[in-house]
């Protein structure tokens, strides 16, 4: 009995000194955004769990159901443009571009129907504060939920595209343009196949398939993405020229695929500027930031191991009660 006594309490002592811990951090976190004169989110698949949107991996990961009856394929063969490029047809061969249309109705029918969680309001409120004299977000999410949110489109820059804009297979005219509901397609549910017309492009006839960028994608249109770069080197530019303090804060990026984080750490590094690098992210493992970029920057760095949604409200709960004293 004593000794699961003293296991309980060295557990109780090592919660408590943990929960310290973090509120340590989260106090740390609350006064660099009262500091910051510029703030870049930075976001993954991690950010739209709280929405209930799946990641790719781990285990937050939403999996389309047909594949765990297929376990040949997984999401990386599913996002890929060759299925676009395959015969039409309801087959339960699953060798037809209707599979592969099913797969991006069910993607566009999941990020049009969940609702922006409290996180995105609670960044936009930060974008707002006396001390934030500009922010952006850069984000591999093509849920369109930063915009949807209500953050200027000028203000965010979608580096895999978004699921909201279509393109034609063939990039002819090299046209956009809103999917409108394109996507919004009946599958059946012996096949897993559309059994609606698939999208076709306006211009040309042929089918068309989300702007978004694919695994193996050469036929991705970057026209709209290129103009959102230019917003982002003008947010950039401006910091570099007024010499402001930026504040980058990653929200569940993962490692599998590290465009966000990569862009993180390139920020965090660039000495055109002073920054401070808050982490996020609810495996401890990943939200380290590696020694070579805390040794070529002399701004602070902050781990924080929890999810997107829970660090946000904890940081905005210290940043009201400082606010108030």
């Amino acid at each position: 009995m004593a000794s699961t006594k003293l296991l309980e309490d060295i557990k109780t002592d090592v919660q408590q000194k943990t929960n310290a811990e973090m509120q340590s951090l989260i106090e740390k976190a609350a006064d660099l955004v009262l500091n910051c004169e510029a703030i870049l989110f930075t976001s993954g698949a991690g950010m739209g769990v709280s929405s209930g949107l799946g990641t790719f991996r781990g285990a937050a990961a939403g999996v389309w159901p047909p594949l765990l009856k297929h376990p040949e394929l997984d999401f990386t063969d599913m996002s890929n443009p060759q299925w676009f490029r395959k015969p039409q047809g309801n087959s339960d061969k699953h060798n037809t571009a209707n599979f592969g249309y099913a797969f991006w109705a069910y993607r566009y029918n999941a990020y049009t129907s969940a609702a922006p969680h409290l996180g995105y309001e609670i960044t936009k409120r930060w974008s707002e504060l006396n001390n934030v004299k500009s922010s952006f977000s850069f984000t591999s999410n093509i849920d369109g939920h930063w915009i949807k949110s209500g953050w200027n489109e000028s203000a965010v820059l979608e580096c895999h595209g978004s699921v909201h804009y279509m393109q034609c297979i063939d990039q002819c005219r090299k046209h956009i343009w809103d999917t409108n509901n394109a996507l919004k397609l009946n599958v059946d549910s012996k096949t897993d196949c559309v059994i609606d017309p698939l999208p076709q492009c306006p211009d040309c006839k042929n089918l068309a398939r989300p702007n978004v960028l694919m695994f193996g994608d050469w036929e991705y249109l970057d026209d709209r993405l290129n103009e959102q770069i230019v917003h982002y080197e003008k947010f950039k530019s401006d910091i570099a020229g007024a010499k402001g303090r930026l504040l980058i804060i990653e929200l569940g990026a993962g490692t599998a695929v590290p465009t966000v984080r990569a862009q993180s750490e390139v920020i965090f590094a660039d000495s055109r500027w002073t920054a401070d690098f808050i982490r996020i992210n609810p495996l401890e493992e990943h939200s380290i930031i590696s020694l070579y970029y805390k040794n070529k920057s002399k701004g602070q760095t902050i781990e924080i191991a929890l999810d997107a949604l829970t660090a946000l409200k904890l940081i905005d709960e210290a940043i009201k009660k400082k606010l108030k004293q």
